[in-house]
């Protein structure tokens, strides 16, 4: 496995779990400044 490949393998992975994560992120915080 190249170096190269592994740095693309790494980004997506962090991508796959940063995108999901800010999205509920950002429905929480909506959610509490509603309640309030």
């Amino acid at each position: 496995m190249s170096l190269k490949l592994n740095i693309l393998v790494f980004i997506a992975t962090m991508m796959f779990i940063l995108v999901p994560t800010t999205f509920l992120l950002i429905i929480y915080v909506k959610t509490v400044s509603q309640s309030d």
